[in-house]
Formats: C-alpha cells, sequence, structure tokens
C-alpha cells in the first residue's frame, strides 16, 4: 500500500507547478495555485487521521480517501477543462496525502511488540520508498499538457490501495475474531 501510494505521493508534488503551467497559467500563477490543494490536504490528514483514531477504522478510511484521489487522477485524464482539471487536483491531493498518513500509524498500530513495530516500519519503508522511482518519471515532457499516461498510472495505484486496504482490513478482521474466539474458548 505505501508503494501504491508513494507513486502518487511523489509525482503530485514534483510535477503540480507543470501541470497548472499545461493549464495556460504562468509560472508564477502556477506556483501560487499549488498551494490551496496542499492545504485542503492538510485539513484533510488531521481530520481522517481524528476520525480514524475514534473510529478504529483506519482501513475503511484509506479505502475512501484512496477512491477520492483515483477519482481526482481520473478527471485529470479525462477532462481538458481547466476549471475541471484544477478540481481534480484538489481531489487527488485530499486523498493521496492523507492516505499516507493513515497508512503509517496503521503499520504500526497492528505489530504487537516493539520489535515487530520495528521491522513492520522498516519493510515499509524498504519496499514503499520505491514508489517514488516511478512516480518521479511518469510525467515526460513530451506527454504534456495533459499528461493521460501518468494520471491513469497514478489512479490505478491509487484503486490498487484502495482494495489492498479493502484485503488488509478484512484478513485483518478474520484474525480478530478468532483471537476472540480462542480467548473466549479459554476462559
Amino acid at each position: 500500500m505505501y508503494f501504491s501510494c508513494n507513486v502518487s505521493f511523489s509525482s503530485l508534488p514534483v510535477f503540480l507547478p507543470t501541470i497548472l503551467e499545461g493549464m495556460h497559467y504562468k509560472s508564477i500563477d502556477a506556483q501560487g495555485l499549488s498551494a490551496p490543494p496542499y492545504f485542503l490536504s492538510f485539513l484533510v490528514c488531521i481530520l481522517s487521521t481524528w476520525i480514524a483514531d475514534k473510529t478504529q477504522q483506519r482501513g475503511l478510511m484509506i479505502i475512501g480517501l484512496s477512491l477520492i484521489g483515483g477519482t481526482g487522477y481520473i478527471i485529470l485524464a479525462a477532462v481538458t477543462s481547466t476549471g475541471v482539471r484544477y478540481f481534480a487536483i484538489y481531489l487527488a491531493a485530499a486523498g493521496i496525502f492523507p492516505a499516507i498518513s493513515n497508512i503509517l500509524p496503521w503499520v504500526l498500530n497492528n505489530q504487537g511488540t516493539d520489535s515487530k513495530r520495528g521491522a513492520g516500519m522498516a519493510l515499509l519503508n524498504i519496499i514503499g520508498q520505491c514508489g517514488p522511482l516511478l512516480g518521479t518519471r511518469i510525467y515526460p515532457k513530451s506527454e504534456g499538457p495533459y499528461y493521460r499516461k501518468g494520471f491513469i498510472i497514478c489512479a490505478v495505484f491509487m484503486f490498487f490501495n484502495g482494495f489492498l486496504a479493502l484485503v488488509l482490513r478484512t484478513l485483518l478482521q478474520r484474525q480478530n475474531k478468532r483471537s476472540e474466539e480462542r480467548r473466549v474458548g479459554k476462559e
């Protein structure tokens, strides 16, 4: 999941000003228009992690955020209207960054001991940090100004991330149910 999110996570900040320039904004305006989607993303990060902590449903939160981010990328790939594309950037940012901020604690929350948490974080970073190797290479200048292939790749990885979160959530629910049945059986 971390690899999948990191493909999109690494590409949006690197290429957003270029994408905005492709929407016919001047360089300085493109830099300024980059900030509001990140501010929304910041607010969604805070809210989504808080809700996930309160409801103990981090998997559902990641699924929802992945669908939002993937939808933003699909719109970016399919539409040429500047206003709609700019709105889609908000969706992409509001899905990607909060998904990452929910994946990291989910890994930590589902490990039993400190050594397992340490190993889980190490494994997460070893695999997950390979995502930017792909993400920073999917927007070649020759694909501009619409970068459809890059947006489709990011959308696929975000939807795949949601699917992986669903699978992991299902597996963890089964494991928790078995553990609870064993605990009740011993009493």
